[in-house]
């Protein structure tokens, strides 16, 4: 029996480096074993958030992201907020992209030049998360260890969403319901002065957040206290359908645990998403796309690279790339090879643990 296709479905063709939808090409991780097919698309509710993809039949296969073209081994690189045009000199796509889009931008470790956003599984997983959870006005956490990349794919998320619909919240320490009900305040542009009372505060905060649909991002979230968290969830749970605001925790280990362990919170979290350093071969995939430098780079260098610092995680890459290229240009060299490589591992890595001699010897 043929599902009931929901309106506004278009027919396309899925092709092994995505599907085309309106001048952008949309990718995911599942497109793989559908190549060749002819599918029906579906614009998600917000713009930009990418595309459901439908079998003929009806089914839900999934949902689809917009990417840049692929580069020319195929790898994708995610188009984080452009708009795709045509240069009349030469009839190819170009993207432009829109500084700003969905607030904070996100940016690369060291600012690093030259470096480009590889479309991981990890990243295009996450982006289709946050679009499911802000479709759905879901709470979500994100976690993992530092410098995998949990923020970076945040904001790149984000930036399709109107970029006054984003509060995005970072706490350098531990923050209190106060510093919290305070940013908020600040974050919404409110006028007037913070009311000082707790539920004063609170039903300020309630009203104004049912009045557009608020994308509301946590970062650092593994600062929280148990009281953090449930003052974010009675937040989100007096708003009801589309004017409760989307909630996203993104976090360290600590913010997993203390929201799972609480089952009035865990019980509420539409999506979890862990996080985990690239497996090596996932290194060789990526890193050549990651910057020009490893691009014509032996797969045994970036092997050997990640096994003695890289850690399969894009911050210690960007440090490790970031001193190559400082040590090459004033060596005059032109190519990364193993001497400069082990100098900046020399650098990028901890001093190894010397054990005192026993003074009894």
């Amino acid at each position: 029996m043929r599902a009931e296709l929901p309106p506004g479905t278009h027919s396309r063709i899925l092709r092994p480096e995505g599907i085309r939808w309106r001048g952008r090409l949309h990718h995911a991780s599942w497109i793989t074993g559908h190549v060749t097919a002819q599918v029906l698309v579906r614009p998600r509710t917000f713009p930009g958030h990418g595309i459901d993809v439908y079998h003929p039949s009806g089914r839900l296969l999934g949902a689809a992201l917009p990417i840049t073209p692929a580069s020319t081994d195929g790898a994708p690189m995610t188009d984080t907020g452009a708009e795709t045009g045509t240069d009349s000199s030469t009839g190819s796509e170009t993207a432009s992209v829109a500084a700003g889009a969905g607030g904070a931008e996100p940016d690369f470790y060291l600012n690093l030049a030259d470096a480009r956003v590889v479309a991981t599984e990890a990243l295009l997983e996450a982006g289709e998360n946050i679009a499911d959870t802000i479709d759905a006005r879901a709470m979500s956490c994100i976690y993992g260890d530092a410098g995998l990349g949990k923020t970076f794919s945040v904001l790149a998320a984000l930036k399709e969403v109107a970029a006054d619909l984003v509060l995005f919240l970072q706490f350098r320490s531990r923050p209190t319901p106060r510093d919290i009900r305070l940013e908020l305040f600040n974050l919404l542009n409110l006028e007037g002065k913070a009311p000082t009372h707790p539920s004063e505060f609170d039903t300020l905060l309630k009203n104004s957040l049912t009045r557009r649909p608020y994308v509301l991002a946590y970062d650092e979230a593994q600062q929280f206290s148990r009281e953090c968290f449930e003052f974010v969830r009675h937040l989100w749970d007096t708003g009801k359908g589309a004017n409760r605001p989307a909630v996203l925790f993104i976090g360290g280990e600590e913010c997993y645990k203390t929201l799972y362990n609480e089952p009035a919170l865990a019980s509420r979290i539409y999506i979890w998403q862990e996080f985990t350093p690239m497996e090596p071969e996932e290194v060789l995939k990526n890193i050549p796309h990651f910057h020009p430098l490893w691009a014509n780079a032996s797969p045994e260098l970036i092997n050997y690279i990640d096994q003695e610092a890289g850690a399969g995680t894009f911050r210690m890459w960007s440090k490790i790339t970031y001193h190559i290229l400082e040590g090459m240009k004033r060596r005059g060299l032109d190519e990364v090879d193993e001497t400069i490589a082990r100098w900046a591992i020399r650098r990028v890595r901890p001093p190894r643990q010397r054990h005192r001699r026993d003074e009894s010897r």
